[in-house]
C-alpha cells in the first residue's frame, strides 16, 4: 500500500488534479535551486494518526476530563470531536514543503510565502492568512464541495468511483449520505464495505483520478473538479 500521509493520490480530486502545476507555480516564485514537495504528513492522516499529534504537549487531566497543555502544541483538532482537513478521505488540505538549494527542508522562513501563489492559482485557500497561521498549508474552500459540507462532499467523492462502475445506477444516489447502499456497493465492487486507505488506493487503481471521470458532466448538481 502507498504512504497515505505523503501520496498525491490520497487527495481530493480538486487537489489531486490542481498539484502539479501548483507546486509548478510556487517553484516559480522561488529563488533559484529551491524545490518544492509535500510534507511526509501532509496528505492524509486518520482521526487515530491526528489524535496522536493532538495529544503532543498535553497530557490529559483525569479530575477534569480534559487535556491540558504541558509543552508545544501541533494542533487544536483532535480527528474526532474536531476534524482537521486532512482527516477526510480524499484528504481536502495538503501541505507544501519547500526545499533549499542544498536539499535541506525549510523548517520556516519568508520563502513560505511564496505557498500562496500555488494556492491563489486555483481559488484555492492558503493556510498563511488563518488566525493561527499554518504557512505550509492549503485546503479546498468549504463553497466549492458538494453542499458546501465537508462529510457529505468526502461521501460524494466515493460515490462516484461506484457509479462509474455501474453499481450505483441512479443519479439520485450520488447524494453524499454514506449509508447501508453504498457500503454494499462498495463491498460489490472491491469486496470491502469500510473507507480506508487502502479501499480509496484500490479504486484508484481500478478506475483512475476521478476528476478524468466523466460520468458526472451532464450532472449540474455535481461540483467541477477542475
Amino acid at each position: 500500500m502507498s504512504n497515505h500521509k505523503a501520496d498525491p493520490l490520497f487527495l481530493h480530486p480538486i487537489l489531486h488534479a490542481a498539484l502539479p502545476a501548483m507546486l509548478a507555480e510556487i517553484k516559480k516564485n522561488l529563488p533559484t535551486g529551491w524545490n518544492t514537495g509535500e510534507d511526509s504528513q501532509g496528505v492524509h492522516r486518520t482521526p487515530a494518526e491526528q489524535r496522536e499529534i493532538f495529544k503532543k504537549g498535553r497530557k490529559f487531566d483525569p479530575a477534569t476530563g480534559k487535556w491540558v497543555k504541558v509543552g508545544t502544541t501541533f494542533t487544536p483538532l483532535d480527528g474526532f470531536t474536531k476534524k482537521s482537513r486532512h482527516n477526510f478521505l480524499g484528504a481536502q488540505a495538503t501541505d507544501i514543503i519547500l526545499f533549499k538549494p542544498d536539499g535541506s527542508i525549510l523548517r520556516a522562513g519568508p520563502q513560505e510565502e511564496q505557498i500562496e501563489t500555488g494556492a491563489a492559482l486555483f481559488a484555492l485557500t492558503w493556510g498563511g492568512h488563518f488566525t493561527n497561521e499554518d504557512m505550509p498549508h492549503i485546503e479546498i474552500p468549504k463553497d466549492r464541495l458538494f453542499k458546501a459540507d465537508f462529510t457529505k462532499d468526502e461521501a460524494l467523492q466515493w460515490q462516484k468511483w461506484l457509479f462509474h462502475a455501474g453499481n450505483l445506477g441512479k443519479p439520485e444516489e450520488l447524494d453524499g449520505a454514506w449509508g447501508t447502499h453504498s457500503a454494499d456497493a462498495l463491498e460489490k465492487t472491491i469486496g470491502t464495505r469500510e473507507r480506508t486507505p487502502d479501499a480509496w488506493e484500490t479504486l484508484f487503481n481500478k478506475f483512475g483520478p476521478i476528476e478524468d471521470l466523466t460520468d458526472f458532466a451532464s450532472l449540474p448538481f455535481i461540483p467541477p473538479v477542475k
